[in-house]
């Protein structure tokens, strides 16, 4: 069995290094289900995507953490040699009528790695939304052995989120495109009923659900009234328009690439992921840089806007994606983000999460395992 835990930094470094073998808990209803050899998943409160693979090595019960102390060499339940051992520090996170109720578990864990695989985008757009095809997705994620799959469908799938693509409607073309049958045919309840099926189910996998928001800033203060009441684990903001014209489309070179200079483009660009970020809106910002996606480059150097980038999803405590759809999905060289945007996300520390942008089970996982290597490069 897996179980998921959050650790503070200190504690969480501890184990990454081997001083702190022993996790202790209060022993609520959640900590009675760990059995020995189960998995903890321990996720840094700093970066829920920086992840230490535990072993449940042995569990042992006291009545109170005053009780557990006198067991345990301070250093391996997290202490330092210049640190006082005080019971009373556990106060911090538990109620003392809390402890007093479920007593102390004092978990012994075996660091087995800090690989995460998390593939962190996929959608369910070019199918129905439910439990059945939803599973599909999950269990090519559980095949390819990853620890999470986080589902985000578009939010042109929602009728709710109908009249904030109007402005792309001034094109033919466009307009075309959403009057197709996967636009707007489904309602955010639908979804919401989705996942309180998935969430009833024993998986041995976290998934999590959010929406990919298509963000332009003329439609801000309509996403805002909108986003309001939406409850999902997390939000991801993109780009996908410049100026009312889609820029990664089959017509986009006809309506944008062929008409407008790439300085330009890029320019606008930017100016708009940095509008999407400082909107305060999101938990994170999808394929930054998908902009290359034809292979085509500004005459300008980009390193000044990709520090601008990152300071300001540093400054929103947003994530920034890894995105490997611009390889197997376009044919882009990169195997996702670009290195020198990926570089100017650690130097900032910026959490980073890797990604698919699957858009069929069968691309779930694709080159989550080679985009993870990289991140670590640059944490």
């Amino acid at each position: 069995m897996r179980h998921d835990m959050d650790l503070y930094e200190p504690s969480f470094e501890a184990i990454r290094s081997g001083a702190k073998t022993i996790e202790m808990r209060l022993n609520d209803e959640k900590r009675q289900k760990i059995r020995v050899d189960d998995l903890v998943f321990f996720h840094s409160r700093a970066n829920e995507y920086d992840v230490l693979r535990c072993k449940v090595k042995s569990l042992r019960k006291y009545a109170d953490f005053y009780e557990l102390y006198p067991y345990y060499d301070k250093k391996v339940i997290g202490y330092s040699e210049n640190e006082k051992a005080d019971p009373a520090d556990m106060y911090a996170y538990y109620r003392k009528e809390d402890i007093e109720r479920y007593g102390a578990l004092a978990i012994e864990v075996e660091l087995l790695d800090d690989i995460y695989l998390c593939d962190g985008h996929m959608h369910l757009e070019y199918g129905p939304l439910n439990k059945e095809y939803a599973l599909q997705f999950i269990e090519e994620g559980i095949r390819k052995g990853l620890d999470e799959v986080d589902i985000l469908d578009h939010t042109h799938r929602f009728k709710e989120f109908k009249e904030c693509y109007d402005h792309l409607r001034i094109y033919e073309k466009q307009d075309e495109w959403l009057n197709k049958p996967t636009k707007f045919c489904s309602s955010l309840a639908e979804y919401y009923d989705l996942i309180k099926e998935i969430r009833q189910l024993d998986l041995p996998i976290r998934v999590k659900f959010g929406l990919e928001v298509c963000y332009t800033s003329n439609t801000e203060e309509l996403l805002k009234e909108i986003l309001k009441d939406v409850k999902l684990d997390f939000l991801t903001g993109a780009i996908h328009s410049i100026d009312s014209i889609l820029y990664d489309m089959s017509f986009s070179r006809e309506l944008l690439w062929d008409i407008r200079d790439p300085d330009e483009i890029y320019k606008r660009y930017y100016e708009e992921v940095l509008a999407l970020v400082r909107s305060g809106l999101f938990d994170r910002l999808a394929h930054p840089d998908q902009i290359k996606l034809l292979n085509i480059y500004p005459a300008y150097d980009l390193s000044e806007t990709y520090e601008k980038i990152a300071e300001a999803l540093k400054q929103k405590d947003m994530y920034g994606e890894n995105n490997s759809g611009i390889r197997y999905r376009y044919g882009h060289h990169d195997l996702g983000t670009g290195e020198e945007l990926l570089k100017a996300f650690g130097r900032h520390g910026v959490g980073i999460i890797c990604a698919s942008d699957a858009h069929k089970p069968e691309d779930v996982g694709t080159l989550i395992y080679e985009n993870t290597l990289r991140n670590k490069e640059v944490i």
